[in-house]
């Protein structure tokens, strides 16, 4: 990205009033996801209920995902974000009061995530589809790369913000921030002038409208009919996987590497966010379609073997330096992945698809609800080496199916 692209990015008010509440809430939300899974490990020291705990914020995505997507594709995705985001207010509020009456156990956790889950069904499509209408595309990729970096940064100051705050006041201060974060995403929502969306094809005189379920099995036909989006649903699977599961199951890593409670978490998290931050930034410079393509396949592979690394290691220092790098080569993949998605998509189709792709991640969560007894049964590496060998069965693969004819046939987008 030049220096007058960036300059012209930041320019526009309503990037700006997007970065500061994103920059905020994602900030919180990590204070409140690394508060979840503590407080979840404290109550039980158990991998199998880190799993379900995960389970539970992830399952109602596959009940209402297909509602929320067609949902966000029918109306004007501001306004569903925004009253989305007000009922995640309540449920942030909802956790600090449990928590600060002593009424969170751990089957209220569960409830409450269940309810987060099922607010999200609904924000995510929305979320996703707004960006392009925030800004123009010739910097949508741009704006994309520094949108994950807001994620990214929060993943190493959240993390290191929550471990002060767990180790320094009650918990329900962790969700109280969170409530915070809601507010002033909220209030920058309010406050964007967003151009009108597009116009939606009313059905023709005569013609009755489709039902939420036509609606989403057109999406569904339009991605698997796509010549890229198919090969990127199934790299993102295995990319979010190795995500998802060394995160979810890192306060059992913390507590075998350091010994040290809530610190070490939180310096595995950072570290691990300072990489991702990294990558996000990098990315904001625009790159041909098929070199972006090589970015997704080569971080896939380096995310692989980092985590390898980390989950053999019994050197605190190793496994900080094999976070780092997995940081840095998981959010290039997804950043990448996003990029090639939203620069090509029909408009018309836009949340359908891109709340099928973040149900592919939900799918990786989900994954760890057979993890967790896994690895409370043969140890917590062995369900990882297995997950690894798959994902490398499924990157080879693909290096096969794109190896003569080059990435840029494969992936026929526009630059």
């Amino acid at each position: 990205m030049t220096p007058a692209a960036g300059a012209r990015l930041f320019a526009d008010r309503n990037f700006r009033l997007y970065s500061i509440g994103s920059i905020v809430s994602w900030l919180s939300f990590f204070v409140q996801t690394l508060a979840v899974s503590w407080l979840t490990w404290d109550l039980t020291h158990s991998p199998g209920w880190l799993g379900i705990i995960t389970f539970l914020d992830a399952a109602p995505y596959f009940i209402f995902g297909p509602w929320g997507s067609v949902f966000a594709d029918r109306h004007d995705r501001h306004k569903v974000l925004y009253g989305t985001y007000c009922f995640a207010l309540v449920q942030a509020l909802l956790l600090a009061l449990a928590s600060a009456t002593g009424m969170l156990g751990i089957y209220m956790l569960g409830a409450l995530a269940f309810l987060h889950g099922t607010i999200h069904a609904f924000s995510v499509p929305a979320a996703y589809g707004l960006l392009p209408r925030v800004v123009d595309k010739p910097l949508l990729a741009s704006a994309i790369a520094f949108s994950s970096s807001y994620r990214t940064m929060a993943m190493f100051a959240g993390p290191a913000l929550a471990g002060l705050v767990l180790a320094t006041c009650p918990a329900y201060m962790a969700f109280v921030l969170n409530a915070g974060g809601y507010v002033v995403f909220v209030v920058c929502l309010h406050r964007m002038r967003l151009p009108p969306p597009a116009a939606r094809v009313e059905p023709k005189n005569g013609e009755k409208e489709n039902s939420i379920y036509q609606d989403y099995m057109e999406g569904l036909r339009y991605s698997l009919g796509h010549p890229v989006i198919g090969m990127l649903l199934v790299l993102s699977f295995f990319n979010d996987g190795l995500r998802v599961l060394t995160m979810r199951l890192l306060p059992a890593y913390a507590d075998k590497l350091y010994s040290s409670g809530p610190d070490g978490l939180a310096l595995l998290a950072g570290v691990t966010g300072i990489g991702a931050a990294a990558a996000s930034v990098w990315l904001s410079r625009s790159r041909a379609p098929e070199r972006t393509a090589r970015i997704i396949l080569w971080s896939f592979l380096v995310g692989i073997g980092s985590t390898l690394v980390f989950i053999a290691t019994s050197q605190p220092w190793v496994a900080l330096a094999a976070r780092l790098v997995f940081g840095v080569a998981a959010e290039a993949a997804l950043t990448a992945t996003v990029i090639l998605l939203q620069g090509n998509l029909d408009e018309t189709y836009r949340s359908r698809v891109m709340g099928l792709w973040f149900m592919v991640s939900q799918v990786s969560n989900v994954s760890l609800l057979a993890i967790g007894p896994l690895a409370e049964r043969f140890g917590l590496n062995p369900p990882l080496y297995v997950f690894c060998a798959l994902a490398s069965g499924v990157l080879g693969v693909f290096w096969v199916r794109v190896g003569r004819k080059g990435l840029a046939g494969h992936f026929s987008v526009r630059g």
